[in-house]
């Protein structure tokens, strides 16, 4: 008769075993990880066009307002016109405004328009997931933006043209 062997369980052999299993583990759950990034990742973009719409709309009532005619001192106008918004010099080109889908402000910056047509290009950017703006060159407006702006890092964002009429 042959010899029987025994087969024993080694402590190295379960570490193993279970080591390739959170390895089988890791490649079958990246793909969904990586989707709900993704979906993220969209979101922000879908939002940053909404704040660029609204910073949009915010110029062109301040543009508005602008080109209401003076009044003179003890003038009126019509109850409705009110001279309500800020002109449109004092507004700034840079600023943040709403909340990405990680929690920090959406940065954005009204760009100048080198044709003088009556469009406005506005840049929407969002720190991304680590939360750290890395497009720092956009928020400097001494620093000229021509073309297409780039994002640093893992910030997203969206450049938007609309007539300002």
């Amino acid at each position: 008769m042959k010899h029987e062997k025994k087969q024993e369980f080694k402590s190295s052999g379960v570490l193993t075993l279970l080591g390739l299993v959170g390895f089988s583990a890791t490649i079958i759950a990246s793909p969904w990880n990586q989707s709900a990034q993704d979906a993220e990742t969209k979101a922000a973009l879908q939002k940053a066009e909404v704040v660029g719409y609204q910073v949009v709309q915010i110029y062109r009532e301040a543009t508005k307002v602008s080109a209401l005619p003076k009044v003179s001192s003890g003038g009126r106008l019509p109850a409705s016109v009110a001279p309500a918004a800020e002109p449109l010099d004092s507004l700034r080109e840079t600023g943040t405004m709403g909340t990405d889908p990680w929690g920090q402000p959406y940065h954005y910056r009204v760009l100048p328009n080198a044709e003088r047509s009556s469009n406005i290009r506005i840049v929407v950017w969002s720190s991304g997931p680590n939360s750290k703006v890395e497009s720092k060159a956009l928020e400097d407006e001494n620093t000229k933006v021509t073309g297409q702006p780039s994002f640093g890092g893992d910030d997203v964002g969206v450049v938007l043209s609309m007539t300002q009429n």
